[in-house]
C-alpha cells in the first residue's frame, strides 16, 4: 500500500514538472525532432570510409530515444541545425536516414520470419503431444501422464507466446523504425543559443 502510493505521488510529481521537452508538431501534424549537429560530420559515423552513409551510433541513440516520447500515430519531422546547411547536406542525410532503418526494419522482419516458424513448429509439436496423449492415456502409467500431458501444454504455451507476443513487440520495433526512416527530413542553418 504504501509503496504503490508513494510511486503514484512521484509520478505526478514528475509529470508536473515542466522539462520544455515536450514535442511539437510542425505545420503538417507531424512531431518534430530537433538535432542540434553544429559539426556536419558528427551526424555520420567515424568509420564511414568515403562520405557520409552510416549515422553515427550517438545520433541513432538519440533519434530512437525522442521518437520514443512521440506517441506512434504521429509521423515524424527530423530537423537538423548544422553549419553551412544546403540541399545536397539534406540528401546525404536523409539517404543516410533512409538506409539505417532500412537495415534495421530489414533485420526485423527476418526475426519475425523466424518467430513464426518457432511458434508454428511449437504449436505442431504440441498439438501432436496431445494427440498421442490423447490414444495412449488409457495405457500409460499415471506418472507418465503428467509428465506428457505438462510436455504437450509447455510446447503449446511456447507457441502461442511467441505468435501472439514475440510477434507484436517485434512489429512495434518495425513500427519505429519504418517511422523514423521514412520521417521527413529538414535542414537549416545551425545558430549557437
Amino acid at each position: 500500500m504504501f509503496r504503490s502510493s508513494r510511486i503514484h505521488k512521484l509520478k505526478e510529481i514528475l509529470n508536473t514538472i515542466d522539462d520544455g521537452e515536450g514535442f511539437v508538431c510542425d505545420d503538417d501534424g507531424r512531431a518534430v525532432i530537433n538535432v542540434g549537429a553544429e559539426n556536419y560530420d558528427d551526424i555520420f559515423s567515424p568509420y564511414c570510409y568515403k562520405g557520409g552513409d552510416t549515422l553515427s551510433s550517438s545520433l541513432v541513440d538519440y533519434l530512437a530515444q525522442k521518437s520514443g516520447a512521440v506517441p506512434l500515430d504521429y509521423d515524424l519531422t527530423i530537423r537538423f541545425h548544422v553549419k553551412g546547411a544546403n540541399e545536397e547536406k539534406r540528401k546525404e542525410i536523409q539517404a543516410a536516414v533512409k538506409e539505417n532503418y532500412q537495415s534495421d526494419v530489414h533485420a526485423i522482419e527476418r526475426r519475425m520470419s523466424r518467430t513464426t516458424s518457432f511458434s508454428l513448429i511449437f504449436l505442431f509439436i504440441g498439438v501432436l503431444i496431445t494427440t498421442i496423449y490423447l490414444f495412449f492415456v488409457e495405457v500409460a502409467p499415471q506418472g507418465a501422464t503428467y509428465v506428457v500431458d505438462i510436455l504437450a501444454w509447455l510446447f503449446i504455451w511456447e507457441g502461442i507466446d511467441a505468435f501472439f507476443l514475440d510477434r507484436r513487440l517485434l512489429q512495434i520495433d518495425r513500427l519505429k523504425k519504418l517511422r523514423l526512416g521514412t520521417a521527413k527530413i529538414e535542414i537549416i542553418e545551425f545558430e549557437p543559443y
